[in-house]
């Protein structure tokens, strides 16, 4: 029998009577197989009743078909643990480019308009490289905290703390502003990098 799509379709009596429709079955019929009545049927046809999930999957099934639900992540939606698994993905000699990824989730984070709790609270997977690891929980923590919101537990980690600084940028005037302006939670952390320089990415 041909897949029938609910979300394509819209609503829950429109699956039913479309699956009714392929099985060849009236409303009468359809109600013997799944023990309820002619009037319920028609009731979820019309939408006048909307049936539970266990409800809709009993009419679909006497009429041979199978209720199937998924969660679709969102496509637009770039969270910190997305950044590491393209940063455990990305060449470790590339610091230029991994730091670029970086930067186009603190972008993405500030253009997209997706709520911060579902950016930063899933725990992101080592990236093969602790200083960013140490960089990713300093970004949670940040934005967290920026927010007026908790920081998600998994950034208190002592993996996520380096045992001595990493100057994120080489430039003698950019470690001067690392010096000055380098944000608490990255700091805490051993990762200096300049407020200025994470504003402007």
């Amino acid at each position: 029998m041909r897949d029938i799509d609910l979300f394509a379709r819209g609503t829950a009596g429109s699956l039913i009577k479309e699956s009714r429709h392929a099985a060849g079955l009236t409303q009468q019929r359809l109600a013997a197989l799944a023990h309820t009545t002619q009037s319920a049927i028609a009731a979820y046809e019309s939408g006048s009743r909307q049936p539970t999930v266990p409800v809709l999957g009993r009419m679909l099934a006497a009429t041979g078909h199978r209720l199937e639900l998924a969660a679709v992540p969102e496509p637009s939606l770039y969270r910190l643990s997305d950044v590491a698994r393209d940063l455990a993905a990305t060449d470790p000699e590339e610091d230029q480019r991994r730091l670029r990824l970086v930067f186009e989730f603190l972008r993405s984070a500030q253009e997209d308009g997706h709520p911060l709790v579902l950016l930063v609270t899933a725990k992101p997977p080592p990236t093969g490289d602790v200083r960013f690891d140490a960089l990713l929980a300093a970004i949670a923590e940040d934005l967290s905290v920026r927010a007026d919101e908790v920081p998600p537990a998994w950034v208190h980690e002592s993996s996520r703390i380096l045992d001595g600084a990493w100057w994120v940028s080489d430039l003698p005037s950019a470690r001067a502003g690392a010096l000055v302006h380098t944000p608490a939670s990255y700091r805490r952390r051993g990762v200096m990098i300049d407020r200025h320089d994470l504003v402007a990415a």
